[in-house]
């Protein structure tokens, strides 16, 4: 035999039910909720888990079954007019769904999915007010005070979803604003995910091989001496010892200064045998002078061919000042 009891839960549902009833003469609320407690406290009883209904959408139920009239309200304004309008509209749509089993079961899945929704609906309003002041980065935020913002969303959000932190004046308002989160949030995304996209690709786009001077790609180099006079084959190298190369992409052919021409850059050979690109000015041929080797992936002269040196931008320029007296070159 299973035990009842009217829990306050039970007791308070009861009273919302007679709430929404109040506008029936009173041997009618008694008829219709007659027993509603017992009967709420058997139930629930036998099934722990389950949940009490909202208690207009009961009542409305009670009335339909009884064939009595819907609740008719006094209207007050726009905003509270718009509310009861919500309201019986989100009563009615419940009780159609609850005739239902398949829409039923679909809605209290959805249900458990609510949290998810309140979240989300605070990210997507922060990171509206961040696109507004700049201060969105892809899918989140440029500074610890935007996530700040983020959490008092949050918790405004979740709040309200728990129907706290509101008045029944402001449901109409949380409703259009459900209605624009919805409609909103996937072009918020498709824009988020752009500038995410793009962040990545300027960040981490591979630099361009060999040397280059504001993103443009450095071809030659020509050194010049204290006095400024031209320097040729001068080997250069960075600051741990690499050879300063020109890159794959300045020996292949291009066109020279009048562009009537192809020409090819080509690199010097080393005593022990070794090619060096890091010979400045690295020499030029023209592209019929050569022939592309497939085993050094680089042009090579043509026997009886001799390659030139390039032009130099400058055919002299300004000495050094004399270093100071006592002044010792740094290690």
């Amino acid at each position: 035999m299973t035990t009842s009891t009217v829990t306050p839960e039970i007791a308070t549902f009861a009273q919302g039910v007679r709430a929404a009833l109040a506008d029936l003469p009173a041997d009618e609320v008694d008829d219709l909720t007659e027993g509603l407690e017992a009967d709420l406290a058997e139930a629930y009883a036998e099934d722990l888990q389950r949940e009490l209904p909202d208690p207009a959408a009961y009542a409305a139920e009670l009335r339909l079954a009884a064939g009595l009239p819907v609740r008719s309200k006094v209207k007050s304004g726009l905003l509270s007019g718009l509310g009861d309008g919500l309201r019986d509209t989100k009563r009615d749509i419940g009780i159609a769904i609850r005739r239902n089993p398949a829409l039923a079961g679909i809605a209290d899945f959805l249900v458990s999915l609510r949290p998810v929704w309140w979240v989300l609906r605070a990210w997507l309003a922060t990171w509206l007010v961040a696109a507004f002041f700049g201060g969105e980065r892809g899918y989140w935020f440029g500074g610890t005070g935007w996530f700040l913002v983020l959490a008092a969303f949050v918790a405004i959000s979740v709040q309200w979803g728990r129907g706290k932190w509101r008045s029944d004046r402001a449901l109409p308002l949380i409703a259009l604003g459900n209605v624009f989160a919805v409609v909103a949030l996937l072009p918020v995304m498709a824009a988020a995910d752009d500038w995410q996209s793009s962040y990545v690709d300027e960040v981490y786009s591979p630099a361009p091989s060999g040397t280059s001077i504001d993103g443009e790609q450095v071809s030659n180099i020509f050194a010049f001496d204290a006095k400024g006079n031209p320097l040729t084959g001068v080997q250069l190298f960075d600051q741990s010892g690499r050879p300063l190369n020109m890159g794959s992409d300045t020996t292949g052919p291009e066109c020279d200064v009048t562009c009537e021409v192809d020409i090819v850059r080509l690199p010097r050979i080393l005593d022990n045998g070794r090619t060096a690109w890091n010979v400045f000015p690295l020499s030029e041929a023209r592209e019929e002078q050569t022939t592309y080797d497939e085993m050094t992936n680089s042009y090579v002269l043509n026997s009886g061919e001799k390659a030139s040196a390039p032009t130099s931008p400058f055919v002299k320029v300004p000495a050094l000042m004399p270093a100071p007296k006592g002044a010792k070159p740094t290690p």
